[in-house]
């Protein structure tokens, strides 16, 4: 685990590097912001860079997933929507009111597509990678999340101080898409 953990905290690529970097292989990734992009959220400080830690990711998620961290990292998050993504539901339950964008229900909320490029566009002006290659990240994952201390990590982060915060605005955000709010 020391090895991922270190690969991680190592220096962030924009998306476009990440794009074209990231390999077809199973591992553990990492998502950097700027301070401020996400109100009310604060991470762990990167030693070398002016950039906070905001969420761990692994693919694929066990034995059975064919997920690669290509596939998730570029396919789900940086192309995806927030259909695919739990990041991307995070940013957009974060950022939603700030930036004015539009939600709707489909079987969980979803930013309407306007928004969804949008939300890609922020996450290119605003966020860095870093990654390790690891055989099966899903054996490492909530040691890395521990160590790290990632503040919109959900699972196996219940005990981290944003977690609350996190989860309130995702309902909240979940509510507006259901017309609930």
């Amino acid at each position: 685990m020391n090895s991922v953990v270190a690969a991680l905290r190592s220096l962030p690529v924009s998306l476009d590097e990440a794009r074209a970097g990231m390999p077809a292989a199973p591992g553990v990734y990492a998502w950097w912001g700027r301070f401020g992009a996400l109100p009310g959220i604060s991470g762990p400080r990167h030693e070398a860079a002016d950039l906070q830690l905001l969420y761990v990711g692994i693919a694929p998620n066990g034995a059975a997933s064919k997920a690669t961290l290509r596939s998730r990292v570029v396919g789900d998050h940086i192309r995806g929507t927030t259909a695919s993504s739990t990041l991307r539901r995070s940013l957009a339950a974060l950022l939603s009111e700030q930036q004015g964008w539009q939600s709707r229900w489909t079987t969980r909320p979803v930013l309407v597509n306007r928004d969804e490029l949008a939300l890609s566009e922020w996450m290119g002006e605003k966020l860095q990678l870093t990654w390790a290659e690891h055989p099966e990240p899903w054996t490492v994952e909530a040691a890395v999340i521990a160590e790290l201390e990632p503040p919109l990590n959900q699972a196996d982060n219940a005990t981290h101080p944003l977690h609350p915060y996190v989860l309130e605005a995702r309902r909240r955000w979940r509510a507006g898409a259901r017309g609930d709010a």
